[in-house]
């Protein structure tokens, strides 16, 4: 098939970090160049992206698509399919707007070349047995997850825990201390809104003791707290620092305390009014 006069092409190109050291990306777009040059086309638009697909953004495939959807150019042309996409469904995702929109694809190593009445037909069964295969995969899938989880639709099975180990961290039975609820997921390895759905279901079925849990906190001073230890804020210190520089600021940081902390005993000292 030949292509009209001015046909206009893209030109993609990408490098991983298994390429470093080999061609770069500037070298693939010039190969590419050339090959376009060579059969009479008009490179329109040079995009390439020079990292791996699991890495960052693809800032130069996004360009590339928007040129496709703004049909700025008739062709793309690429050293390799692997180049273009990440996984098999993306590039049967990126196939079918490559057809919608009329763009021709060229794949030098692959020998693909859409130009080409052959190459057009068996690139257009490729794509609609690739779409099929992915949707049986999919519905395979669905089933799976389905099977997994009884009663519910989708998503991964649900977290197994043992309800007595919940309740014996919780209320802190035989002498444990009461976990906080991040403490309680952390433990159970769930996320903190599963340990409270869970929590709130033993509770309605009256299997939670909560008065033995307050008990049980009393007796050990109740809940842990992170942080560092506050400073110790003495009176003729921060009084002395105060009539010093008479500035918040200055005297938290000489204090080494939160501006909070001394504005409030300022206040209790005398030395500042109530808003």
């Amino acid at each position: 098939m030949t292509t009209p006069r001015g046909f206009s092409v893209a030109l993609y190109a990408r490098t991983s970090a298994a390429d470093l050291g080999r061609e770069t990306v500037e070298q693939l777009l010039a190969g590419l160049s050339t090959y376009a040059s060579g059969r009479g086309w008009v490179v329109a638009l040079e995009c390439a992206d020079q990292s791996p697909f699991s890495g960052g953004r693809r800032e130069g495939l996004q360009r590339l698509a928007a040129a496709v959807r703004a049909n700025a150019v008739q062709g793309l042309v690429v050293r390799s399919l692997s180049h273009l996409a990440r996984s098999l469904r993306h590039l049967t995702d990126l196939g079918h707007l490559l057809v919608a929109h009329g763009i021709a694809l060229v794949a030098v190593e692959d020998g693909l070349d859409t130009t080409d009445p052959g190459g057009a037909i068996r690139w257009r069964d490729w794509l609609e047995i690739s779409t099929r295969l992915d949707r049986q995969l999919r519905a395979e899938a669905a089933k799976l997850a389905r099977l997994r989880t009884p009663g519910d639709r989708w998503g991964r099975p649900a977290a197994a825990f043992n309800p007595l180990e919940l309740l014996t961290w919780w209320e802190g039975r035989g002498g444990r201390r009461p976990l906080s609820l991040r403490e309680l997921a952390g433990k159970l390895g769930v996320s903190e809104a599963t340990a409270r759905k869970h929590l709130q279901a033993l509770r309605a079925a009256g299997q939670v003791n909560d008065a033995a849990r307050l008990q049980a906190l009393a007796a050990r001073g109740g809940l842990r707290k992170g942080g560092r230890p506050a400073n110790p804020l003495d009176d003729d210190t921060l009084t002395a620092a105060w009539r010093q520089t008479p500035s918040l600021a200055a005297v938290a940081r000489t204090l080494r305390v939160s501006r909070n902390r001394v504005r409030s005993r300022l206040r209790e000292l005398g030395f500042l009014e109530e808003k």
